[in-house]
């Protein structure tokens, strides 16, 4: 079977990083050609070592690209419950490397080139960074197949009652994503917040002797201590639910919908807004994830942690 041709695009805090080490658990299906980092949960500069000090302590030799350090036009809001640095109290040995020598919207583009339209993103933060290679590079709508993106919702948010915090954070950067016309599935608070991180994969994890689980165990046990100290922010594995959704066919289900994100409302910056009752006439332009088998997440999580136990 041919691998995906991959880029992940991430503002890497918690939950990033727990999808960051389940896709280098899972290169028997994924060639991820490079991480891109963009500003979000925390500033581009923590975001992007955070994720090469992750790649190296892992044993992989993959590019990480420097991105925006801002939205495209509004103030940057970093989260709350990530930490300082972005992985809360947990830390990761310094790498040694250096980022790569292009910055994540030549990189996105560099490779997006080469693999002549069958580059697939996944990116789990705030879309700045790909909407500056569209802006930079026009024709990269032609050559992306398919961004999987952790973001949006089709009611509700958590960052203000309508959005959720990736578009809220560059919401004009989702608009251009939105409407690229490239095609996009929105794995959104619709299915990652179902998935609430269950005891029993801690406990299996925090057996296992291997760095993937090592790493994971205690990103798991900061986000359950989170929750019990300050009530807020569940052990939810969102970024990780993106990228599965990405190679576990039937995990989610989707419902395609016409889409744009709104970019001013005092309440709803942010907003990804779904025409249900097609009052636009628009042809739908996002496949949105409306619900996920759960358990079936879980058994896949695990797995990749087990079957790195036994390589």
């Amino acid at each position: 079977m041919n691998k995906i041709p991959l880029i992940m695009d991430v503002d890497t805090g918690t939950d990033d990083a727990i999808a960051i080490i389940c896709a280098l658990m899972s290169t028997e299906v994924l060639d991820i050609k490079a991480f891109t980092a963009v500003a979000g949960n925390v500033g581009v500069d923590l975001t992007s070592s955070n994720t090469l000090n992750i790649v190296d302590y892992l044993g992989f030799d993959i590019p990480v690209a420097v991105g925006a350090a801002q939205p495209l036009a509004k103030e940057l809001h970093t989260a709350i419950s990530h930490g300082r640095a972005g992985l809360g109290d947990v830390t990761v040995p310094k790498s040694n490397r250096s980022f790569y020598g292009k910055n994540a919207a030549d990189t996105i583009y560099e490779h997006a080139a080469a693999m002549e339209g069958e580059l697939e993103i996944v990116a789990v933060g705030p879309l700045t960074n790909i909407a500056e290679a569209i802006l930079r590079y026009p024709d990269i709508v032609r050559l992306i197949k398919r961004i999987t993106i952790m973001g949006g919702a089709l009611r509700g948010g958590n960052m203000t009652p309508a959005s959720e915090f990736n578009l809220y954070v560059d919401p004009d950067a989702g608009k251009i994503v939105f409407e690229s016309g490239i095609p996009l599935v929105m794995v959104g608070l619709d299915v990652t917040l179902k998935p609430q991180l269950p005891l029993a994969v801690v406990e299996t994890v925090k057996r296992l002797d291997n760095k993937f689980a090592g790493l994971a165990a205690r990103i798991f046990d900061f986000m359950l201590r989170r929750c019990e100290q300050f009530g807020f922010d569940p052990p939810n594995v969102h970024d990780a639910i993106a990228l599965a959704s990405l190679v576990v066919p039937g995990l989610v289900t989707l419902n395609r919908y016409a889409m744009t994100v709104e970019t001013e409302g005092t309440v709803t910056r942010g907003m990804t807004v779904a025409d249900f009752n097609n009052v636009t006439g628009k042809e739908p332009n996002v496949s949105v994830a409306v619900d996920i088998d759960c358990n079936r997440f879980w058994d896949w999580m695990t797995g990749k942690f087990l079957s790195a136990e036994r390589d």
